[in-house]
């Protein structure tokens, strides 16, 4: 009873609305410093969440720049993937400006607001309904891309572990998430794989990718049609404890999170449960097919999940 009463408080201090409601004083003085800087959107984020949430509020941020027709100047430094000096932009660390810098010479001062939250800019609520994968996808690339180091990473492991078209890509996120998404159990998520590769006799092999040890021991452990193999993570979750609360250093949490999201979006099929990660890999990859085996809670509808669920479900009511 106490467990049950102690995750419904989680739930509510994790809910939008409340965190909305708090950020209020915050989020008006933001925009206000911002509407001074004439056509620049210049956000610092230091925000102490996984790592494609912090993408997501890169995301956010780009549309508001699109709507407003202003220049966005994102950086990130500090929080979980920094240092604590807060000295490296580790965003600009993993990603490169299309046009190779963010913005043109300045020819005046640019204030830069720093948000450690989502809510800071209150663009969950003015943008979620409106987003769809393709569009998102387009909308990042024409700003951003992966920097070539971390290309250059996942085109090696891909050679090596023959990654490509004929793959099907496995993603099971553990530790915490059964918060936010409805659990999905070890033998049932096998079992989807199963049917998914006798459903596709073209895929040839499996890629797996948790960040759960014990899961990923019984996945290899299963006796698959295809053979199996296992991402190149070193950094996994101890217990129930997220990876990025479990003290490893930041740049590598971060560079492995990266690198395992485009390591599914080359696979030829994604079967997965809710994660951003794994739900980044259709942004980083739009015509990936990707099957989610269960959807996020109703209090955690969030994209890219919510809208892979919403297209998965038309797709099976059309069939």
């Amino acid at each position: 009873m106490l467990r049950k009463v102690v995750d419904r408080a989680k739930q509510i201090r994790r809910s939008e609305g409340f965190k909305h409601s708090v950020a209020t004083p915050r989020r008006i003085s933001l925009h206000a410093t911002q509407r001074l800087n004439r056509g620049i959107f210049a956000i610092e984020i230091q925000e102490n969440s996984g790592f494609f949430s912090v993408m997501q509020m890169v995301l956010f941020i780009l549309m508001y720049c699109d709507e407003k027709c202003l220049t966005p100047s994102i950086s990130a430094r500090g929080g979980l993937y920094g240092d604590a000096a807060g000295t490296i932009d580790w965003f600009s660390s993993f990603f490169e400006h299309v046009n190779g810098k963010a913005t043109a010479p300045l020819t005046h001062k640019v204030r830069k607001s720093t948000v450690r939250d989502l809510v800071q800019l209150g663009f969950r609520q003015r943008y979620e309904a409106q987003l769809q994968l393709k569009s998102a996808s387009k909308l990042f690339f024409a700003h951003y891309r992966p920097a070539g180091h971390i290309v250059d990473e996942v085109d090696t492991i891909c050679g090596k572990l023959e990654i490509g078209s004929s793959t099907l890509g496995a993603h099971f996120r553990g530790t915490d998430k059964s918060l936010e998404a409805i659990p999905v159990s070890w033998g049932d998520f096998c079992r989807h794989i199963e049917t998914t590769l006798a459903e596709n006799p073209h895929l040839s092999n499996v890629f797996v990718s948790s960040d759960e040890q014990a899961f990923l021991d019984f996945f290899v452990a299963w006796p698959f049609s295809r053979p199996v193999n296992v991402a190149p993570a070193k950094l996994l979750a101890y217990g129930n404890t997220p990876i990025h609360f479990s003290g490893y250093p930041g740049l590598e949490i971060g560079r492995e999170a990266l690198v395992s999201s485009l390591l599914l979006s080359r696979c030829g099929y994604l079967v997965k449960t809710p994660s951003y990660l794994s739900a980044w890999s259709r942004i980083f990859n739009p015509s990936l097919p990707v099957k989610l085996v269960s959807p996020p809670r109703p209090d955690a509808f969030w994209f890219p999940d919510s809208r892979l669920w919403l297209e998965q479900v038309a797709q099976d009511k059309a069939a």
